[in-house]
């Protein structure tokens, strides 16, 4: 434990405020549930505990736990998100005219995060391309994932507040190389090519 609280102290100090609360032992039911593991794996606990062996400490990794690192470089948002932020726009007089069309369809955040408003009114997050792979994983493969089909996960993104040019060409690729899905999909009875009818010739014609 004195690993944990080394690792909480450092990151106190990135936070601006910092408060620890104590939750009643009625509300930290799970949490006590995990408790008795360290005492006796006799007794019935819940079906909703997960249990993991860990070998070493999570605070002795280097790397997070779940998460993935990604090198984010110059995509599309960067110039909207300059422009939004300094209001600059690209020498280009085609570039600057885009530029200017889209701005009020988006919205910077205090976080630098570049948000798209919707038809329906919330802002969804503008995600980077080198994070849509890890961002479907998770919707299509992730704990509730529900293996669904292109059409169905691209608008499952939206309803979980992501958006992302070209999503629909985006989902569609990545469950065609799902190998679950590839597997135990309905086997396909149509035809690969075209079939060109031909009409039978008249007796005696």
């Amino acid at each position: 434990m004195q690993g944990y609280l080394i690792k909480v102290k450092r990151a106190q100090a990135w936070f601006k405020s910092f408060v620890l609360k104590q939750i009643p032992r009625g509300q930290n039911s799970y949490a006590d549930s995990l408790a008795m593991l360290a005492t006796s794996l006799g007794l019935c606990l819940p079906r909703v505990i997960i249990m993991e062996d860990v070998v070493t400490p999570s605070h002795e990794e280097q790397l997070s736990i779940g998460g993935h690192s990604i090198q984010l470089g110059p995509s599309w948002m960067n110039p909207l998100v300059i422009f939004l932020r300094q209001g600059s726009l690209p020498e280009d007089k085609d570039k600057a005219e885009k530029i200017r069309r889209k701005n009020s369809r988006y919205w910077l955040s205090e976080e630098q995060k570049l948000h798209k408003c919707s038809h329906l009114g919330p802002y969804l997050l503008c995600v980077h391309p080198k994070a849509v792979d890890p961002l479907l994983e998770e919707l299509h493969e992730g704990i509730c994932g529900s293996q669904t089909g292109g059409r169905s996960l691209s608008h499952r993104a939206l309803t979980q507040g992501y958006w992302w040019s070209s999503m629909q060409k985006a989902t569609q690729y990545y469950v065609k190389k799902c190998d679950q899905c590839q597997r135990y999909a309905s086997n396909i009875h149509q035809p690969r090519g075209v079939l060109n009818p031909l009409s039978s010739p008249w007796p005696f014609a």
